[in-house]
């Protein structure tokens, strides 16, 4: 429920222009291959000692990503929302140029990221949502 609230906020903030940056930050990262014979996701390894903190500019059009050991940019190329699963999907180009499919879940509290989409040795980082916030720039 309390996304939902956050949800109704941001679209309340967009309607009436008043413009703010999110904030995430996390408190678990899980690693997945795809497995293409199974066409599921396989489990690699968890750890609850990665806490990162994700940014994301009032527009929507660019985040950054906090981790440990460093930090990067993300340029959104393109973003959809789909009610029904209460996510927003992002197609992001990182500030070394690979590409990659975000996405925001806020029914199920992670931000996920997929590399290499549709390939045998595609890969999923799945961060657990700690906190979301706004602030008003």
């Amino acid at each position: 429920m309390k996304r939902f609230y956050t949800v109704l906020f941001i679209c309340f903030l967009s309607a009436t222009s008043l413009l703010s940056q999110m904030y995430i930050s996390t408190n678990l990262r899980e690693d997945y291959n795809w497995n293409p014979k199974m066409e599921e996701w396989k489990f690699v390894s968890s750890d609850d000692e990665e806490l990162t903190f994700f940014e994301f500019n009032a527009d929507f059009t660019m985040f950054t990503h906090t981790t440990p050991s460093i930090t990067s940019s993300y340029l959104v190329k393109e973003t959809l929302y789909d009610e029904e699963s209460d996510q927003y999907e992002f197609d992001v180009v990182s500030d070394v140029g690979n590409k990659y499919l975000c996405i925001l879940d806020l029914e199920q509290d992670n931000i996920r990221f997929i590399g290499n989409i549709g390939e045998s040795n595609s890969w999923l980082v799945r961060h657990s949502i700690k906190k979301l916030w706004l602030e008003e720039e």
